[in-house]
């Protein structure tokens, strides 16, 4: 049986290039979990390499959103700079000058489907990064576990 890689896949927006990100390790690791409840240390090195591989992913996914979340700032700033240069000096035309204040600049830029669109793929880009860093500290705090397990079973000549 052939062994398919597991992906997610974050759809490109403007400056920022779809991301393919590979979960196949973390996967395979979450299958593995349980076996480090019953360790026996013929599995340790083997599970710890499993552990090990599953964080390397998670931080290579973590480094490559970081990467889109940087990219997906400057989308919002280039936004806002259209808005503020374009649409809002046409609406303060016919407007009383006391209307040009922040919070009629921010209620224009709310409604602008680009501006929101950008605030929204920076949010789903940050939700992201937040799972992929919950995924390392998951694998480091079984790696410790595994480590403890293995210290008792060592010094009290089980296994």
């Amino acid at each position: 049986m052939e062994k398919k890689d597991t992906t997610l896949v974050v759809p490109a927006f403007r400056l920022c290039k779809e991301l393919t990100l590979l979960m196949t390790g973390w996967e395979h690791a979450m299958i593995r979990l349980k076996e480090a409840q019953n360790l026996v240390p013929a599995n340790y090195s083997n599970l710890e390499l499993d552990f090990q591989e599953a964080w390397r992913e998670s931080k290579r996914n973590a480094i490559m959103i970081g990467g889109e979340i940087r990219k997906a700032k400057q989308n919002i700033e280039e936004v806002k700079s259209d808005i503020i240069l374009d649409e809002i000096p046409k609406v303060l035309v016919d407007l009383p000058k006391s209307a040009n204040n922040a919070d009629f600049r921010r209620a224009i830029m709310n409604r602008n489907e680009e501006y929101k669109g950008s605030v929204q793929h920076l949010d789903k880009l940050d939700a992201m990064l937040e799972h992929f860093e919950s995924h390392m500290k998951i694998m480091e705090n079984t790696s410790r576990f595994l480590k403890k397990q293995m210290d008792y079973i060592i010094r009290n000549g089980r296994g």
